[in-house]
């Protein structure tokens, strides 16, 4: 019904899974459980498990999406990316190597290569939100609970374990 399963011995579709017409699954691919993919994606050789992915998504390859992961219209989630419990906003890209914990991210943002949203202490479980147009530098670190406004720069290898507000550096 007008998805493209490049090669259907090496990927797996659970029952529960529901994918839309104009979608591109890859070898590699796993998808589990409520899986609901709309038209317009590519994943790329990844597993995605209780997840929501929005029109004109590209995930992958080696991608993981965990359960209660939110991915909305146009987002780029690049290769070797781990997302938990996460609800990207639109027109955001998470390029590679990346692993986003409960956290809300805004739209139009770019996590760079290597971001990590650090939301375990020890004991608990704590969120990071992340406004728009948020532009985050290699191998940044996020310890939650974290709020970071609009309009945010981070350079590389920056720590972040306090509140940034809008239009920060």
């Amino acid at each position: 019904n007008g998805v493209t399963i490049i090669d259907p011995n090496n990927t797996y579709i659970d029952a529960d899974v529901e994918i839309e017409n104009d979608v591109t699954l890859t070898p590699g691919t796993v998808l589990k459980g409520k899986t609901k993919i709309s038209a317009g994606t590519v994943i790329d050789s990844s597993t995605l498990i209780d997840s929501i992915v929005g029109k004109n998504v590209s995930v992958g390859p080696m991608s993981y999406l965990r359960p209660g992961t939110i991915l909305h219209d146009n987002v780029h989630i690049g290769t070797s990316v781990e997302i938990k419990n996460s609800e990207i906003g639109q027109g955001t890209k998470i390029p590679h190597l990346s692993y986003i914990g409960d956290c809300i991210t805004g739209e139009n943002c770019n996590l760079g290569a290597g971001t990590t949203t650090a939301n375990y202490d020890g004991k608990n479980k704590h969120q990071t939100i992340i406004g728009n147009d948020v532009k985050l530098g290699v191998n940044t670190v996020i310890v939650a609970p974290v709020k970071i406004g609009n309009k945010v720069y981070s350079a590389a290898g920056a720590v972040i374990v306090c509140d940034i507000p809008n239009d920060a550096l």
